[in-house]
């Protein structure tokens, strides 16, 4: 058998010449090839600088008599190599070797195939191709298009330094590794996909794709990663979609390049099981095109210093791990509308130049490993952003920076949150229009200070300070209180005696708002019927609280505005005559309880004049003349008051007026002139009048 084995390779060793001069046919040199395969030993096995003709071991078994791999180095072939439907037993290396077409669809491979720092000129077809053991095809050109579409790869694999110039198709291929789980099973490092590389529904173990470039369109379509992938420096020249792809383990693109963009939507990117790896990598990341995680699952991913030149879509995903994207910097506008943070958020030292939006976001953070759940410090808004209705549980705005304005309407948060920014442009704004805020603290900066609109928000135990501590006496020159909720929460009260000063020093004013000059359309306007509810709520919240100063001179400062309303109606030529009267009746005795006792406020007023009132009457009587005569007497000029009978007259007219005011007149002493009757009798009546405002402000001072 040897003896014909070498007459074999003898005729593999021939020049294509030769073999014609011989007569030998493509046929002949398969038959001898086959030999070789099969029986040879050792260096019968070493087939080098020869040039094949076409080969076909289509359709044939090849199992050897010893398991030598069979090495070809430094060879061409000219013809196709065909080994479709092929079952080979044998290792097989390839190395320096040049080809015109490989044809090894449906082949089983069932030991190590090699295929290096060689060339194939032609097409690969690899459909439905077998390698159960490891497969290399590193360093090798690729000319024409390949295909390893739903080929499986049993053990490692590796195209490492591969050039593809043509379109790469490795649709629904399996990499498997299941040899060597902790290791890279299929590796792509340093290759060269120069169309597209097709990876649609591909099933990959472990990968590596470092520093690949992709210069056509690069498809990962449902594809299922069933453990780590390490992309990191691959460089995506043409649009690179993983969308609905499943990923098991981490993924790390650490300084990839997107230049036409990237599309994740409706990806599961799970990670894996160890906690101290990122999830999905995007560290140092440049998306020059526009990116898409749409609809997207994730459970963590780490986004630090990645640059987003095109437009972001990170609508509706769902996380389940932190999420940083600390000095991240987004040139185009971005969206993470309806999005779901099941985890710490971090937007820390990001920069967003064009719009932002995160509405109907919820940021649970529910572990709560960082300070704050969801983080913006140091965070720069160029364009404002719109974080209308998100839920929040704590969220930390510390040293952020924003030019036009932030929408916080009708967004809720649960706990202790911090806002401190700091201003672009004098003209910033942060709209809490109908928004809930739990408990605390807004800080006014240095300079350029921040409009707050609180318009029908609810606020808590939330704490308005200023960085300058002098500043304080115009703080709340800058937030909008209009129909604003103050005591929502039982325990969590909004504590106006920290603004008692300023209060005080401004009569209690509450509703003032320096709105900068800007023309805004506010959700609700500053009417009076606006007006009164805002005190009216600020009222029940200090009064809730136990402040019982600020709740007093808010009932006060509610009944001067709701006295504007009754006006404000009875002037309304639009409605009915009785509803006008009506309110006219109203405003009467809202400006009679002002003036006399504060509404109830003012105790010490009403008793003064409850004291005084008498003196009025007396002196009428004492110097009015016949029609305020009593028999008490009169006395004839103030010079009279000097003397004793003058003092005495002026004595008993006073006591007259208090006797009769107080309705316990003794009789003593009578009215006898006209208008002294009329006027004991109005005195009684005020008597009554006077008494039940006393106790009106008893009452009123014991509610609050």
């Amino acid at each position: 058998m040897a003896d014909v084995v070498s007459e074999e390779f003898e005729i593999l060793d021939l020049s294509p010449d030769e073999r014609s001069r011989r007569g030998l046919e493509e046929s002949d040199v398969t038959e001898a090839l086959l030999a070789v395969l099969r029986h040879g030993t050792g260096d019968q096995k070493e087939i080098v600088d020869v040039t094949l003709p076409a080969v076909s071991l289509a359709n044939q078994t090849v199992e050897p008599d010893e398991t030598h791999p069979v090495v070809f180095r430094n060879c061409t072939f000219d013809g196709p190599l065909d080994l479709a439907d092929a079952h080979l037993k044998i290792p097989l290396v390839f190395e320096n070797c040049v080809f015109n077409d490989i044809d090894a669809a449906e082949a089983w491979i069932d030991d190590d195939f090699t295929l290096r720092n060689s060339s194939v000129r032609g097409t690969v077809d690899c459909f439905e191709t077998r390698f159960v053991q490891d497969a290399s095809f590193s360093a090798t050109t690729f000319e024409a298009p390949v295909e390893f579409d739903e080929a499986s790869f049993g053990d490692d694999t590796s195209f490492e330094g591969a050039r593809f110039a043509n379109v790469a198709r490795f649709r629904a291929t399996t990499f498997e590794g299941k040899s060597n789980e902790l290791d890279d099973n299929a590796s792509f490092e340093g290759a060269v996909f120069a169309a597209d590389a097709d990876f649609t529904q591909a099933n990959i173990e472990h990968v590596i794709f470092t520093d690949v470039t992709v210069r056509g369109e690069a498809r990962f379509r449902e594809a299922n990663l069933r453990g780590d992938a390490n992309c990191d420096g691959m460089q995506f020249e043409g649009a690179a979609i993983f969308e609905e792809v499943t990923a098991e383990g981490d993924i790390d693109f650490e300084g990839a390049t997107f230049d036409e963009g990237a599309s994740f939507e409706g990806s599961e990117l799970r990670g894996g099981a160890r906690s101290l790896h990122d999830d999905l990598r995007l560290v140092d990341v440049t998306f020059d095109g526009p990116v898409s995680f749409t609809a997207a699952h994730v459970r963590g991913v780490n986004a630090t210093d990645a640059t987003f030149r095109g437009e972001t879509n990170v609508d509706n995903l769902q996380s389940h791990g932190d999420l940083v994207f600390e000095d991240a910097d987004f040139y185009g506008p971005v969206s993470f509308e309806e999005s779901n943070f099941g985890d710490d958020v971090s937007f820390t030292g990001a920069r967003f130049h064009d719009t932002a939006v995160f509405r109907g976001a919820r940021f649970k953070g529910e572990t709560a490993t960082m300070q704050a759940n969801s983080r913006f410090d140091d965070t720069r808004f160029e364009s404002g952003a719109d974080f209308t209705g998100v839920t929040v549980t704590t969220a930390s705005f510390d040293g952020t920076k924003f030019g036009g304005a932030i929408d916080f309407t009708d967004s809720t948060f649960k706990q202790s949150s911090q806002f401190h920014f700091e201003p672009v442009t004098n003209e910033t704004y942060v709209n809490f229009t109908d928004a809930v805020v739990k408990e605390g603290t807004i800080i006014q900066p240095e300079t350029a200070w921040v409009r707050y609109d609180f318009t029908t928000a609810s606020l808590g135990s939330v704490s308005l300070s200023t960085a300058v501590e002098s500043d304080r006496k115009r703080l709340l020159d800058y937030f909008r209180f209009c129909n604003t909720n103050f005591n929502e929460f039982d325990g969590y009260e909004f504590d106006f005696t920290q603004h008692i000063d300023y209060l005080d020093r401004n009569d209690w004013v509450l509703h003032d708002f320096d709105g900068g000059g800007a023309d805004r359309e506010y959700a609700l306007p500053m009417t009076a019927e606006n007006t009164e509810t805002t005190y009216l709520k600020a009222k029940t919240a200090a009064s809730t609280a136990g402040e019982m100063k600020p709740a007093g001179e808010f009932r006060v400062k509610r009944q001067q505005y709701a006295r504007r309303k009754y006006v404000g109606i009875a002037r309304d030529r639009t409605v009915n005559l009785g509803t006008r009267l009506l309110n006219a009746g109203r405003a009467v005795e809202n400006a009679f309880l002002g003036v006399t006792c504060g509404h109830g406020m003012r105790l010490a007023r009403i008793i003064t004049v409850f004291a005084l009132f008498p003196m009025i009457p007396a002196l009428l009587y004492a110097f009015g003349g016949p029609l305020f005569l009593t028999s008490a007497g009169q006395v004839g000029s103030l010079g009279a008051l000097a003397t004793a009978s003058g003092q005495a007259t002026l004595y008993e007219n006073i006591y007259f007026s208090y006797i009769t005011f107080l309705t316990i007149g003794y009789g003593g002493i009578g009215p006898s002139g006209v208008l002294a009757r009329m006027l004991a009798g109005v005195e009684v009546y005020v008597n009554v009048v006077l008494s039940g405002l006393v106790l009106y402000g008893l009452i009123k001072r014991s509610e609050i």
